[in-house]
């Protein structure tokens, strides 16, 4: 005779939950990565210097987040401005002279360093112009203000970048004559400004962002202004 049969069973892993639990821990550890990203100090888009603008200089002011180009305002590079030069012109440790054009020609930039004597600079097919509507060295006119970064001493100095950087003022509008605006700054300073070039006048107790160029030393020439809401 035999004995009874004893029937022997497999234990087998469920692999098809094991699968489905792995793949949704692993999606719950990527949502929390994503909210942690945007959540954390410099996470997310927006946090670095595409949101804040790249640094530059302002030769009147530098409350660039009331100003055209802040945050409403057209054009300008954004707020955030500093220590990169002007519109986003990254000048390290380059020599640069700061200063006046007095004339351009072939191979030539003529210019008036503030507190220096007049000096020529050459120029090449190289040589970088930009700022305030400038694309070559013949936009320049006599008169404007430049930062020009230079490679090379005495004879051999050569422009390699020409920026002519905006200058802008934020204040109040305190007198006007005629065309001629008198602009107390935020920051202090009185500045007179020529609104010519303006389609918008301010008035008397506007509270204003104006951008131009000075071309005398003294006064800025305005092509761009933001009048800002009065408080009531």
């Amino acid at each position: 005779m035999t004995g009874p049969t004893t029937t022997t069973r497999r234990w087998r892993r469920p692999r098809g939950r094991v699968l489905v639990i792995g793949a949704v821990v692993l999606a719950a550890l990527v949502v929390a990565g994503v909210v942690a990203a945007l959540l954390l100090p410099g996470g997310g888009p927006g946090r670095g210097d595409d949101r804040r603008g790249v640094p530059g200089i302002g030769l009147t002011g530098e409350y660039d987040e009331l100003g055209p180009g802040g945050p409403g305002g057209p054009g300008g590079a954004g707020p955030g401005r500093g220590d990169r030069g002007p519109r986003g012109e990254e000048f390290a440790d380059a020599p640069v002279l700061v200063g006046t054009v007095v004339s351009t020609s072939e191979g030539t930039l003529v210019l008036t360093p503030d507190g220096g004597a007049q000096r020529s600079l050459r120029t090449t097919d190289d040589t970088r112009v930009r700022g305030s509507g400038n694309a070559a060295l013949g936009d320049l006119a006599p008169g404007e203000r430049v930062v020009v970064r230079v490679d090379g001493t005495g004879d051999a100095a050569t422009a390699v970048s020409v920026t002519a950087p905006q200058a802008r003022v934020t204040g109040t509008v305190t007198a006007l004559a005629g065309t001629s605006a008198t602009v107390v700054a935020v920051d202090g300073r009185t500045v007179t400004v020529d609104l010519a070039g303006l389609g918008q006048q301010p008035a008397v107790g506007d509270v204003v962002v104006l951008t131009g160029t000075i071309t005398d030393g003294v006064t800025l020439t305005a092509d761009g202004v933001r009048i800002l809401p009065r408080a009531s």
